[in-house]
């Protein structure tokens, strides 16, 4: 690999903090000038080694506390090694703690151009793209407010709209790919989108593994601060599922939603229905719910229906390869976006995904009416999955199915029996032959 082709090049990196007691231990240690020791040493990166080519999008997993974090940043060059040392050649834009470097006393008209230079922008050059800044980031005349009166909302757009509008050659995201309201995340993850498909490099931190799945072309998985794994998604995000299925305590199902922001309205549950009774003289006339507009730039989920067989309900029974699955999504949608797209997902109990339908990967485009209300629904004739209790999940995505714009999962749940002695999660089909 040439070095022309070379964006990102990290060689046996370790970044070590020293942890104190009290505070006059460091006092302490400065007199003594080494002499003794009054501190732990924690090493959060240790020996790390890669190198990225410029076009490359590389997924980072691991556990909390992996150091994947304390990897990006160094990479951004918030933080130097211990030892090694890293190189990276083009315009870097970061997006790990998303305003972390606002002066709350400036406007957001003056961090603008604070943050754009401090990313390599000449003044000449963000006067050319501050209109698109401040269209992008939606916050209307609080652009000439000072900061500290913005709500986290209003920060975190602005932030974010002047991250992603650098052109930059290497992007850095650290659980930053959809970022404040459903309209709004749409956009930002777009905008993620056509940097990728400009030819940016790209250093991706997500615990959402479809997202890593779908974005990346290789991933690094780091546990303990070491290198676990390093290769094609194919290969080390299997790995790195099976490592999360053994652990004690499980980490909540890595799925297409596992980060999204949770349904804007639970699904409420049955309610008693009072005996049915004549109208109350004396009662006021009922006024009609006036009809909701659709979402703008977003989709949500307004019911779902599980059915199992002739039966719906929170919790069915059915039979292993026999009973017919059936899910019906009814959903508003901003009639000016594409029509969203929808996923049925099965887990097990403990959240791993064992199967997905989408329906964009048939190429299905959902009808609406005028309002955005429209409905998607999908079929099972036979489920293939051997006895046991799953999840089922309901999913309103992009028409693209990459981002979420709600989940409920679980809907239901669904047990299956069977008399065979097959084991596993599915029954697979096959037939026996014998000969000499």
């Amino acid at each position: 690999m040439s070095s022309d082709e070379i964006a990102i090049s990290v060689n046996h990196v370790t970044k070590t903090y020293q942890l104190y007691d009290k505070p006059s231990h460091r006092l302490w240690q400065a007199l003594w000038r080494g002499k003794r020791k009054y501190y732990q040493e924690f090493t959060a990166v240790s020996d790390i080694n890669f190198s990225l080519k410029k076009g490359e999008v590389l997924g980072v997993v691991g556990v909390n506390g992996a150091g994947k974090s304390t990897l990006l940043q160094l990479i951004a060059g918030t933080l130097e090694p211990s030892s090694g040392s890293l190189k990276t050649h083009g315009r870097i834009a970061a997006l790990l703690e998303l305003g972390s470097g606002f002066n709350l006393e400036f406007t957001g008209r003056e961090n603008i151009y604070l943050n754009a230079a401090t990313l390599g922008l000449q003044k000449a050059e963000i006067d050319q793209r501050i209109d698109e800044i401040i269209h992008f980031a939606d916050i209307g005349m609080h652009i000439d407010q000072p900061v500290k009166t913005y709500s986290s909302g209003m920060h975190m757009r602005l932030a974010f709209s002047i991250a992603t509008s650098v052109d930059p050659d290497i992007l850095i995201i650290d659980e930053a790919l959809s970022v404040g309201d459903g309209a709004f995340a749409r956009r930002s993850f777009d905008r993620i989108m056509k940097i990728r498909d400009r030819g940016a490099t790209v250093l991706f931190c997500s615990h959402t593994l479809f997202h890593v799945d779908v974005f990346c072309n290789r991933a690094l998985w780091i546990h303990h601060g070491r290198v676990q794994q390093l290769g094609p998604v194919a290969q080390v995000v299997p790995r790195y599922q099976e490592f999360l299925d053994g652990l004690t305590d499980p980490i909540p199902a890595n799925t297409a939603a596992s980060t999204a922001p949770p349904p804007s309205q639970a699904l409420p549950a049955a309610e008693a229905l009072p005996a049915e009774v004549g109208p109350d003289p004396a009662a006021p006339p009922a006024l009609s719910p006036p009809t909701p507009s659709p979402p703008t730039g977003h989709a949500r989920i307004e019911s779902v229906t599980v059915k199992l067989d002739d039966r719906i309900g929170p919790d069915l029974m059915g039979i292993a390869g026999v009973s017919k699955l059936n899910m019906c999504i009814q959903f508003r949608s901003d009639p000016a976006q594409p029509a969203p797209s929808a996923a049925l997902v099965l887990s097990s109990e403990s959240g791993r995904i064992l199967a997905t339908h989408i329906a964009c990967t048939q190429g299905i485009e959902f009808v609406r009416d005028a309002q955005g209300n429209g409905r998607a629904e999908i079929c099972i004739d036979k489920i293939p999955f051997n006895k046991g209790r799953f999840r089922v999940g309901a999913y309103l995505m992009c028409e693209k199915g990459i981002h979420v714009y709600q989940w409920i999962d679980p809907v239901s749940y669904i047990q299956l029996d069977h008399n065979g002695k097959d084991q596993g999660y599915f029954l697979l089909d096959g037939h026996w032959t014998s000969g000499t």
